[in-house]
């Protein structure tokens, strides 16, 4: 089992990687928008990037809700 503190740890990293990737995608989907790739190939980048955006959104999520599921042990030692 978890520390309390190894918990929190790794709900900081989920966090931040959450927010890296959210500002990425974003960058991307905007450079596309923008007309970095025009037509059908851009649009069809442009969707992908948004479906893949999406479930990379439902997985963070999910590993949130995870990590609140979890009861830490008390006075264990980190490894």
């Amino acid at each position: 089992m978890a520390t309390r503190e190894q918990i929190d740890a790794a709900r900081r990293r989920i966090e931040e990687l959450r927010d890296r990737h959210a500002h990425d995608v974003i960058a991307l989907v905007r450079l596309v928008d923008d007309g970095a790739l025009k037509g059908a190939s851009g649009d069809r980048l442009a969707a992908d990037l948004r479906a893949w955006d999406r479930g990379f959104k439902e997985r963070f999520t999910r590993a949130l809700s995870l990590l609140d599921s979890l009861q830490p042990t008390e006075g264990a030692s980190s490894p």
